[in-house]
């Protein structure tokens, strides 16, 4: 839920799993934090 906040503090390294694969739909989730991040 915070994955943007945390790239615009600088941070370059993210542990997600059960973000992840507490979702059935992985590669979405991944693309949304991946959006999240260059946002």
């Amino acid at each position: 839920d915070n994955i943007g906040e945390i790239a615009s503090a600088g941070a370059d390294t993210f542990v997600a799993g059960s973000a992840i694969f507490g979702n059935k739909d992985y590669s979405a989730t991944i693309s949304a934090m991946k959006s999240a991040i260059n946002a």
